[in-house]
């Protein structure tokens, strides 16, 4: 059993990690590959048995791209299959919400753009959850010179097609270094295990809600009168909704429990 000592240094680690993490996920939004604006508030509904039915079906769509992630260690193809295809849903999907965002790009590179902030998001979230030593990969952190994304609060979002490839080049170059120490073994050992049970833990001990079944989004405009899925299978809450009878993933929100204070 760890002393106390250990379990302060982890606990000092983990809060450590969530606050660069945080820092990351902030610098994204500014950049203009994550939205930010505010999330809709949302009202919770009774569940009836199906409704219950329902959200166990989102939880195991869930669990399907995590698991399919771990083995990919990319958001392309769970884009190309678990995503959301109805185009006003989608296309508001692609600009976390705001329609305001990126509209000077064409379809494919805000799909191209979407996929690599995922890819790199999941990337940060799959390392800070299979050790406990660094922030972040020694490589990333002797990178010289640095991606402005993570150096700089003042990035502006790309204005054309060539700033957009040169940001998405430096996602996934940054994103190919955290690949190396995400083999499929980590995975299934007991410092990711634990570390996702102590996830849990802090769930349950500060009530988090989830997972929930929410009436609508007024963010992403979807009616009151449609049920929306939201499950937490990591750190990330997924926001499904059913389209052809099927669950599908149109928002993950990387920072569930975040609140901004200005």
């Amino acid at each position: 059993m760890p002393s106390a000592k250990e379990l302060g240094l982890m606990r000092k680690h983990r809060v450590l990690c969530q606050l660069r993490f945080q820092r990351i996920v902030l610098l994204l939004i500014v950049t203009g590959f994550l939205s930010a604006t505010t999330r809709a508030s949302q009202s919770a509904v009774g569940n009836s048995d199906t409704e219950e039915a329902m959200l166990r079906r989102a939880e195991v769509a869930a669990n399907r791209i995590v698991r399919r992630f771990h083995e990919t260690l990319d958001f392309g193809g769970i884009f190309a299959d678990e995503f959301i295809t109805e185009p006003n849903l989608r296309t508001r999907a692609l600009s976390f919400g705001n329609p305001d965002l990126l509209t000077h790009f064409d379809a494919a590179t805000r799909e191209r753009m979407y996929v690599s902030t995922m890819t790199f998001m999941h990337l940060f979230e799959s390392y800070v959850l299979i050790q406990n030593v660094n922030k972040t990969p020694p490589e990333v952190q002797n990178l010289d010179p640095k991606p402005e994304f993570l150096v700089s609060s003042d990035t502006k979002p790309p204005r054309d097609l060539a700033e957009a490839n040169q940001a998405i080049a430096e996602v996934e170059k940054v994103s190919a270094l955290y690949r190396k120490y995400l083999t499929q073994v980590v995975f299934d050992g007991p410092i990711y295990r634990e570390n996702l049970r102590r996830q849990r833990k802090s769930e349950k001990d500060n009530f988090v809600n989830i997972p929930r079944i929410v009436q609508g989004n007024e963010k992403f405009s979807i009616p009151k009168s449609v049920p929306v899925y939201v499950v937490r299978p990591e750190c990330f809450d997924y926001y499904f909704i059913r389209e052809d009878g099927v669950m599908k993933l149109f928002y993950v929100d990387v920072l569930p429990d975040f609140k901004l204070i200005f």
